[in-house]
């Protein structure tokens, strides 16, 4: 098992940017890779969301959060007037700070400081009470799967490869929160036949296989 653990969650390599020169800069470890699930849970012809991961060893967790709060109170001070953030409007900032995770850290932290100097002073329990919402908002699970079920269970009769990986995904798959935090991507229903998928999906490859042996001999 890896010792690198998820730190944060980004929507795009562009965005992990700032973390990962402060990693290096520092000389702190760490590794990055996409969470991606591999079955479109909206059963849609959507791009499936794919998120950039930045992990770190656990017990260096508290000291790169130190990092970034250092850094970012420096560079806030310092952030030229053009900057683009300085064009959005009240609502649209409090929505950077109640979506960190589609932030950089840096983002987060102007967003603050031009919304403390527009007289409206995020205080730290309600930017913890944002946090919150947001934990919650993403760990939510899917919408009930139906149609990947169906579609699961008209596999069975199809050989059962399908259906196994169909399973697979519904029981399985999790999904990374912005802290780290894995949570089933999927409500339980789903979870259950997605395990009752895998069970009749293999059952299902092993008659099949037996039949293909028993037509050639």
């Amino acid at each position: 098992m890896s010792e690198f653990q998820a730190y944060q969650r980004f929507p795009n390599v562009e965005v992990a940017q700032p973390l990962l020169h402060l990693l290096y800069q520092h000389g702190i470890p760490y590794e990055t890779k996409l969470d991606q699930p591999s079955i479109d849970p909206s059963f849609a012809f959507n791009a499936t969301s794919t998120y950039f991961l930045v992990l770190v060893r656990p017990h260096d967790f508290e000291a790169v959060r130190k990092l970034e709060l250092d850094t970012d109170e420096t560079l806030t001070a310092q952030a030229p007037a053009n900057h683009y953030l300085f064009t959005f409007s009240h609502d649209e900032l409090m929505e950077v700070l109640l979506k960190p995770d589609e932030w950089s850290s840096f983002d987060v932290a102007l967003a603050r400081r031009i919304l403390g100097q527009r007289g409206h002073e995020v205080h730290p329990p309600l930017l913890e009470h944002l946090h919150q919402q947001r934990r919650l908002e993403l760990a939510r699970p899917e919408p009930r799967q139906q149609a990947w079920v169906a579609l699961g269970y008209l596999a069975v009769v199809g050989g059962g490869i399908l259906a196994v990986l169909i399973g697979w995904h519904l029981y399985a798959h999790h999904k990374t929160l912005p802290d780290g935090q894995q949570v089933p991507s999927f409500q339980a229903p789903d979870r259950a036949s997605g395990l009752r998928l895998m069970v009749l999906g293999s059952i299902s490859f092993v008659v099949w296989l037996a039949y293909r042996f028993y037509q050639e001999q």
